[in-house]
């Protein structure tokens, strides 16, 4: 009996707070095909818990975490931490070729270092102005690194769009982070120019930063579907990404006949298993109709 693959991949962000043993467990009584996500903490036997996921799976961004946090940045002006995050990638890529699954994805690169312990929260930045362009070819630089390399593992490579809070706008007003709005999304395509490079959309980041920067996500999708290749999907009010569920009012629901044919995850956080069979149904309806 042949089944038809499952488009949509659940986060391990859902299982939030469970050890991994028994998010494994679980997912895997579901059938779950997983994405391993960056919130998961340093193991030693992670590489197994991986390996060892009997369905679909995914390595996704600061997977696998680590023995010493770092921020991945694949714009850092310090050479060190560049090279530590084009390093992580490349391990990445590694995993997912071992994995089965067809690509890996990172989320873009900022312009300033912040620590670990400062995501998602208000991040230390100096009054100084922000050197874009200087981040920008760091950026382009580490990427062009990569591709080779995913192309020798027939793999392809995702950037996976910023978030901007309001909070982490610095004194002049400018984002530190890249790719959050939809010209440098864009930008980024043209300039690197490769047929393995593609972006990970991520609707909660998108609808954050249209608030902050002031433009229309709705416009944004329109502007980027071309390069979108796969999707995260949770939502929040505007002001914080804070990985909510699926509701009934999900602004993307409407775009989604768009992106029938690419990779879905959802990446909603602490969520029971009715809750997200429920979510990835409402998804599944969208996808024929447009309507959440």
């Amino acid at each position: 009996m042949h089944h038809k693959p499952i488009s949509f991949y659940v986060s391990t962000m859902a299982f939030y707070g469970m050890v991994p043993k028994e998010m494994i467990r679980r997912a895997s009584a579901e059938n779950f095909p997983l994405e391993f996500s960056s919130a998961l903490p340093y193991r030693e036997d992670m590489e197994t818990l991986f390996n060892e996921y009997p369905h679909s799976k995914l390595a996704h961004n600061y997977f696998p975490a680590p023995a010493i946090p770092f921020v991945l940045n694949l714009a850092s002006a310090d050479p060190m931490i560049r090279t530590q995050s084009i390093e992580h990638v490349l391990k990445g890529l590694r995993w997912t070729k071992r994995g089965g699954a067809a690509f890996y994805a990172a989320h873009a690169g900022f312009c300033i270092d912040p620590r670990p312990e400062d995501l998602g929260r208000q991040l230390q930045q100096s009054t100084d102005r922000i050197d874009r362009e200087k981040h920008w070819e760091l950026f382009l630089d580490s990427i062009r690194i990569i591709l080779p390399i995913a192309e020798a593992l027939e793999l392809d490579f995702y950037i996976e769009n910023n978030v901007t809070a309001k909070m982490n706008l610095n004194v002049h007003g400018e984002s530190p982070l890249l790719c959050s709005d939809p010209q440098e999304i864009q930008r980024l395509i043209r300039e690197v120019s490769h047929p393995r490079l593609g972006i990970l959309l991520d609707t909660a980041h998108l609808k954050v930063s249209a608030h902050t920067l002031n433009f229309s996500a709705t416009e944004a999708v329109k502007i980027i579907a071309p390069s979108v290749r796969a999707i995260h999907h949770s939502d929040n009010e505007g002001e914080l990404d804070n990985n909510q569920p699926i509701g009934s009012g999900y602004w993307f629901g409407e775009f989604m006949p768009l992106f029938g044919n690419i990779p879905h995850v959802l990446e909603v956080k602490k969520q029971d298993i009715p809750a997200i069979k429920k979510q990835i149904e409402r998804l599944t309806v969208a996808l024929k109709t447009g309507v959440v």
